[in-house]
């Protein structure tokens, strides 16, 4: 199921066209099995028909043989002819009843008395079954298919007896007829038959009559397992396998004579291969017409398919690839014909279009966004500058001018202490307090100072600044710091050092407010072309959460800070595990203006 789903287009094309085939082809076969019904019908039929014949045809000559024998044994009943007197007679009825192969007079034991033409008078017929039931039941009886030959001739034996007056036989009047002769109407019949037929005649013995067409005369043969395939059937057809491997229909059809009541059957059997040579020609020429019928219908499939579908398809195919691929001015074009495939790709094309007017107003919006965020960043970087431009300003000014001048009045004081004589103990406590204020204002000017902009960074780097901070860090909040420097002897560019520091230093801030740790391990280092720096705390851990929250203006500020340097930040933690903060910078190159 899943190769039909992915097959191409003309593939289902192709499959479609089979399985519509599929009914014809169905239709097909059962018109050939129901004309190879009819021809085995039709066989059946012809085999009926010729038991129709065969039965009236015997019941003529058995009705004939009946009427002689009755005349004969009138004849001999009621005169006392001597024995050459009815040879001279028996002569000369043999001579006028055409089919007649032998008549005779039997004895009552069975040996001849007289014969035509003349006969062995030790010949002895006293257990013929048709002389045995003549005697029997003292009335007209008919033999079988036996091998009963008279001058090389199959013939069928007719028996009569002769009574007295006290009803008992005292002699057997016969007639033999020859099978030739009875059933010569018979073979007419395989002359509308394929050649190569068989026909046969079967009695109730099993005996077998076959009809050889060469000789023009029945040959007798013995087949008693076919008298069994027939029994308790009246008639009916059956394919069987011949020793030499070929397949035959046979038919059978019962035949049963009204006068004598003997059954018996007549067997057509015709090879399978010539009984259905109409339906296997209809069969191949129906074949041929179907599948040159598939053939044209693959053809103008294709052709149309590729002219009226595939073409179309391929055309808004390729635009939807080209828009994917970016390029927004493709369009699958005018297709020809107005059908679902043409508005199709109008339709395309309309949404392409506005796709593109789409795009291009989204492209002016970004680009417009972006020169605003980069105004904006370029503002926020100039305010930065600005701002730690004026905090070296005002640091510098504080340290000159006011620590100047505080350190000048603290000399003074000292030098008032030592040059006045001992003065009274309010005056000196006075003196003292002054003394202590102003070395409180110098240590406030000092902190101030080094909050505004740390002299440090300035006059000794990054490096000692961080180590700075980290230990102005733990003497005011407690916590441990652990530092690891491992920079480059070249100098930062000022503006990196001093981002990088003000980043630091916002990371304390957090980890003093926010992440209730014992132990912070920092680490700079100089690698393959890149500053970086990590901050590892043990504190409660930062949440996903509080990293993309609009609101953290400080984890904000740091990443704006980085931007003009093209460097990266990451935040990892979790809770319990502490945060760890990475920022990487690039280095400048060497030799790149500072």
């Amino acid at each position: 199921m899943k190769a039909v789903i992915t097959a191409s287009l003309r593939s289902r094309l192709y499959l479609l066209i089979l399985i519509v085939s599929i009914p014809g082809c169905a239709l097909l076969f059962h018109a050939v099995n129901e004309q190879q019904r009819s021809e085995r019908d039709a066989i059946l039929n012809k085999a009926m028909m010729i038991a129709r014949a065969a039965a009236s045809e015997e019941n003529q000559q058995v009705e004939s043989a009946r009427h002689l024998l009755a005349a004969m044994v009138a004849l001999v009943g009621g005169t006392q002819c001597l024995p050459q007197e009815l040879v001279s007679v028996l002569h000369s009825l043999l001579n006028h009843s055409p089919g007649y192969c032998q008549l005779g007079i039997l004895s009552v034991d069975g040996h001849v008395s007289a014969s035509a033409p003349s006969m062995d008078p030790s010949t002895d017929f006293g257990s013929r079954n048709w002389f045995v039931q003549a005697v029997r039941t003292g009335y007209f009886a008919v033999g079988n298919y036996k091998a009963e030959r008279v001058g090389g001739q199959p013939v069928l034996y007719f028996a009569m007896p002769v009574m007295n007056a006290s009803k008992q036989v005292t002699k057997v009047i016969f007639a033999a007829l020859n099978l030739n002769w009875m059933n010569r109407s018979i073979p007419k019949f395989l002359e509308e038959l394929p050649k190569g037929s068989v026909l046969a005649l079967v009695d109730a013995d099993g005996d077998r009559l076959v009809f050889d067409p060469q000789a023009q005369q029945w040959v007798l043969q013995a087949n008693r397992s076919l008298r069994d395939a027939f029994s308790g059937r009246a008639s009916g057809t059956e394919i069987i396998r011949k020793a030499d491997g070929a397949s035959w229909i046979e038919a059978f059809a019962s035949v049963s004579s009204t006068v004598t009541g003997r059954h018996a059957y007549v067997v057509l059997e015709i090879p399978q291969q010539l009984a259905f040579a109409g339906s296997r020609r209809i069969f191949w020429h129906s074949l041929w017409v179907m599948g040159t019928f598939i053939m044209v219908a693959v053809a103008v499939s294709w052709w149309a398919s590729d002219l009226l579908i595939l073409r179309p398809v391929r055309a808004i195919l390729g635009a939807s690839q080209r828009i994917a691929a970016g390029d927004l001015d493709a369009r699958a074009g005018p297709v020809s014909g107005r059908n679902e495939l043409s508005e199709l790709a109008h339709v395309f094309d309309n949404m392409a279009a506005a796709l593109e007017m789409r795009e291009s107003r989204e492209r002016q919006a970004r680009e417009k966004l972006d020169r605003s965020r980069e105004q904006l960043r370029n503002l926020a970087s100039y305010l930065q500058n600005a701002r730690e431009t004026e905090r070296t300003r005002i640091a510098r000014e504080i340290h000159d001018d006011f620590g100047q001048s505080l350190t000048i009045l603290k000399m003074d004081l000292s030098w008032l202490n030592s040059h006045l004589p001992k003065l009274a103990n309010p005056v000196q406590e006075k003196l003292d307090a002054m003394g202590q204020v102003i070395d409180g204002a110098l240590r406030t000017l000092h902190n101030v100072s080094a909050e505004l902009r740390p002299v440090i960074l300035d006059d000794f780097g990054l490096a000692a600044a961080i180590e700075w901070q980290s230990e102005e860090f733990q003497n005011r909040t407690g916590i441990h710091c652990q530092v690891h420097v491992d920079l480059p002897s070249e100098a930062l560019p000022k503006e990196m050092a001093t981002a990088v520091f003000r980043i630091f230093q916002e990371a304390l801030t957090n980890v003093m407010r926010h992440a209730a740790a014992r132990h912070v391990a920092v680490h700079l280092t100089g690698r393959e072309d890149c500053l970086v720096l990590e901050v590892l705390d043990d504190g409660r851990g930062i949440t996903e959460a509080e990293i993309n929250n609009p609101r953290s203006f400080g984890l904000i500020g740091i990443r704006e800070r980085l931007y003009p340097w093209n460097g990266t930040v990451e935040w990892a933690g979790g809770p319990g595990q502490g945060t760890r903060l990475t920022v990487a910078v690039p280095l400048p190159a060497k030799g790149d203006a500072l």
